[in-house]
């Protein structure tokens, strides 16, 4: 099934191109990391198909690898000690953090935003992370 049959999964297509074009510098002269591209295409469709999660967890690691191969060919070093940190960029590698490494449960959670035995409502209220994932994916690959 392709994503972007659907109402939904082609105004999600059409937010990622607006998204793109207002985040991206002019004329870049910046060089691309083949990995991060890759993962571009899989991102795309997990946030048509409304994967979240997958979106968030793949925009963290497509900024991942544009910092270790384009800005620093630094392939061993713990990411946190790459990263030129800001608040977005913490944001986004603390969630993605949370989603991957379980916490003990009633530990304060950035990742259940509604009722835990609501499944589906805890799910739908992670577009608004996804959506802010991609923004920092796009100004971090092409800003």
């Amino acid at each position: 099934m392709n994503p972007d049959n659907t109402d939904a999964g082609a105004e999600r297509r059409n937010w990622m191109s607006q998204t793109f074009d207002a985040n991206k510098k002019e004329k870049s002269e910046r060089f691309l990391s083949s990995h991060a591209l890759l993962l571009e295409i899989d991102i795309g469709h997990a946030f048509c198909a409304g994967a979240w999660v997958s979106t968030i967890v793949l925009a963290c690691a497509a900024i991942e690898a544009k910092v270790r191969q384009i800005d620093t060919e630094n392939y061993e070093s713990k990411i946190g000690a790459l990263l030129k940190w800001n608040s977005e960029l913490r944001w986004l590698t603390e969630l993605r953090n949370e989603i991957m490494h379980a916490a003990q449960p009633g530990t304060k959670s950035n990742v259940w935003k509604a009722n835990p035995s609501d499944l589906g409502a805890c799910h739908a209220a992670l577009e608004a992370d996804a959506r802010r994932a991609i923004t920092v994916m796009f100004k971090t690959l092409y800003g």
